[in-house]
């Protein structure tokens, strides 16, 4: 439901990440990196604007592959800025409990006490809801902060050369509707998920398969509801590429962003939410940019030296000073 959610008690809060969280952070190490209104990057999330209430925020991500991002962010928004976020996620998660799509496994098959007492999995359970323009008006409407992936799918089973591109719908009703009730937009740029997969063979090259491979993957797409706002079940391939993952994942890094105030910004005005999308579009890609350079400059970009290091101290690997990331 959109307003009698809140956040589980603390202790079920721990155990769901200890269990959920902690194991993927172990392998992929991720950094957060947060900006400041003048466009200066800091290491960690205290450039975050506080949560107001009836003011939300809205965090605008690109969909990363394989869809595993949503926790990561959720959870470092809640351990280190205590910033409750609702996640719009693919209907699929809320299909047999949650269990597909990195939802995890419905609630009742969790250790008891662990996530909740509803059926719907670990998402729903930290608020996620279905992505649809209602769902989200309403987050808005009723001044809760959200967590938007607009490129969608199509971001999360991207093709061999397409790693850090957007793949955003053309309509800019989510700006529409940020800007009529005032939010703070925040994009984040996330990077790591690309680098620990060889995709093989593009979606839409599966479907081109013989033996009935290709045919059967059509007809298994067809079959999932779309997310897109503009979109429909054939307008949305849902069918990932063939790919195999690297023996370690890549580290991960998540630059949170210029935040982004729409309140001079009347959703009424057609070219100026334009203007606004592209804006934050620009910001995500400033993002790209940044760390596939920095990145290059972090003493642990090795996954193997990174995780035995983390192994062995019991810490977190350090990375690139966050000077890499405000060099013009």
């Amino acid at each position: 439901a959109i307003t009698d959610w809140d956040l589980p008690d603390k202790e079920t809060v721990q155990k769901t990440l200890d269990a959920r969280v902690k194991p993927l952070r172990r392998l992929v190490s991720p950094v957060f990196f947060s900006t400041s209104q003048d466009g200066k990057r800091k290491a960690g999330l205290s450039h975050l604007p506080r949560s107001e209430e009836g003011k939300p925020i809205l965090f605008v991500a690109n969909h990363q592959f394989g869809g595993l991002d949503l926790g990561l962010i959720i959870a470092e928004l809640i351990e280190k800025r205590d910033i409750k976020v609702r996640g719009l996620a693919h209907p699929i998660i809320f299909q047999q409990g949650g269990g597909a799509f990195g939802g995890g496994p419905p609630v009742e098959q969790q250790e008891r006490g662990g996530a909740g007492t509803s059926q719907t999995g670990l998402f729903q359970t930290f608020g996620a809801v279905q992505v649809s323009p209602r769902n989200y008006y309403r987050l808005m409407q009723t001044g809760q902060n959200g967590l938007l992936f607009p490129g969608g799918v199509r971001e999360v089973f991207h093709g061999k050369n397409e790693a850090y591109q957007l793949f955003w719908p053309e309509k800019v009703d989510f700006v529409r509707i940020a800007a009529k009730f005032n939010a703070t937009v925040i994009p984040i740029s996330a990077v790591g998920a690309a680098d620990s997969v060889n995709i093989l063979i593009d979606a839409p090259d599966i479907l081109n398969l013989p033996f009935g491979i290709g045919k059967r993957a059509a007809n298994n797409s067809a079959q999932v509801m779309a997310a897109r706002f503009d979109g429909n079940e054939k307008s949305e391939l849902f069918q990932p590429p063939f790919a195999l993952p690297k023996p370690l994942p890549a580290r991960h890094y998540f630059v949170f962003g210029r935040p982004m105030s729409t309140e001079s910004l009347d959703h009424r005005d057609k070219d100026g939410c334009e203007v606004f999308y592209k804006n934050v579009q620009e910001e995500m890609v400033r993002g790209f940019d940044d760390v596939l350079r920095a990145r290059e400059n972090d003493p642990f970009i090795d996954s193997v030296q990174r995780i035995a290091y983390e192994q062995v101290t019991g810490k977190t690997a350090p990375t690139f000073l966050v000077d890499e990331l405000n060099r013009k």
